[in-house]
């Protein structure tokens, strides 16, 4: 029958792929009409992505066409698939709006049949009924086994998918593993109190960029800006100078407050007075300043690895170093403000010294034995 035939009705059998997976995986252009060319572009999505659902909506409508011209056979049908755009929201509708009124230009259809996979597609309902009536809506989706052992193998593959796939792990393993990081950096320098507002504000940055859909504009300067080494470089570098400039700052403060009145007026008074205003400059400064130090170092690792560089191993004798500065740092202060406390062979200071003595030249024997088998040179 003709299409100039107005006595019957026209029905167009239509997939939406709101997303515009067949575009993104399969490469195809929409819209696509005429039932070989939809069975083609099915094909050759479902042989690029075997799990996509968008396939199988297609193969479905392409088994509604077959079945409505059987049992039908003088009606005037065609099948169509359109998309929207991965961006998703006004820009998909947008595109979604265009390619049905180039559909509809091609073939003038009295109503349509929509073959969803999922309800998901529904919501562009609205915009095909204002400009064509939509006589039944038809879902394909996919069936599962009700099997236990299959709804398992179902659930570990979308788990592995959040572990293995980098566009997923991104988010799934690399935000917990950073709060973590933070939260034991912080325990160590008994700042754990502060864990709340930085885990809140990590959070929240990564949820702002991903709602706004920020990381592909941040891709765009990304490529303004100097390689991803450098800037881990300089960033922590720029953090660490902070944190320890906050800390000297706490801690001259804290040791001005232990400056007698009135102040001394000789060197030799200012000369007695030192050992206390040290100590407890030391006290409130050095988790900071210390901190600060182990951030710069931390992120001197991270710029190596990238390049590939084997004096990531130096960094790494470097936070060993400064962990146990730490120690050393604070019972010096206690010495200091306690001058009279006696400095035995077994005291805690005596201690640190000797352990962070030992640690640094068994991690610098280790390192530069086993320098050969270094993955970096």
């Amino acid at each position: 029958m003709s299409e100039s035939d107005g006595s019957h009705e026209r029905i167009l059998i239509l997939c939406i792929d709101v997303d515009d997976d067949i575009g993104k995986k399969g490469g195809v252009e929409t819209p696509i009409l005429s039932r070989n060319k939809n069975l083609e572009a099915a094909s050759t999505l479902a042989l690029a992505d075997p799990e996509e659902a968008d396939a199988n909506a297609m193969f479905g409508a392409v088994r509604i066409y077959d079945r409505l011209m059987e049992k039908y056979p003088n009606e005037l049908y065609q099948i169509a698939t359109i998309s929207g755009s991965a961006s998703g929201g006004i820009e998909a509708d947008r595109n979604v709006v265009r390619e049905l009124e180039s559909v509809l230009e091609s073939f003038r259809a009295t109503g349509v049949i929509l073959v969803s996979d999922g309800y998901a597609d529904e919501a562009v309902i609205p915009l095909i009924q204002s400009r064509v009536p939509i006589t039944s809506i038809q879902h394909v989706v996919v069936k599962h086994s009700e099997r236990l052992e299959e709804t398992w193998a179902v659930i570990f593959r979308y788990l592995r998918q959040l572990v293995e796939d980098p566009y997923y792990s991104r988010v799934s393993l690399g935000v917990p593993g950073v709060m973590l990081i933070i939260v034991g950096i912080l325990q160590v320098f008994n700042q754990l109190q502060n864990a709340g507002m930085i885990l809140t504000f990590v959070m929240g940055l990564v949820l702002l960029i991903k709602g706004f859909g920020w990381e592909n504009k941040l891709n765009i300067v990304r490529l303004r800006l100097p390689t991803p080494d450098r800037q881990i470089t300089v960033a922590s570098a720029s953090f660490g100078f902070i944190l320890s400039l906050v800390g000297a700052t706490r801690g001259i403060i804290k040791a001005w407050q232990y400056l007698p009145n009135p102040a001394p007026t000789t060197w030799q008074s200012w000369l007695q007075e030192s050992p206390n205003m040290i100590g407890h400059f030391m006290f409130d400064a050095i988790d900071l300043i210390i901190l600060g130090a182990m951030v710069s170092l931390i992120g001197g690792v991270a710029a190596h690895y990238i390049r590939k560089d084997p004096k990531i191993w130096q960094n790494v004798v470097g936070i060993i170093v400064t962990f146990w500065l730490r120690f050393i740092a604070i019972e010096s202060a206690r010495v200091l403000i306690e001058p009279d406390k006696t400095v035995s062979l077994f005291s805690p200071l005596v201690f640190y010294a000797l352990a962070g003595v030992v640690t640094t030249i068994t991690s610098v024997f280790i390192i530069y034995r086993s320098d050969r088998k270094i993955p970096f040179q």
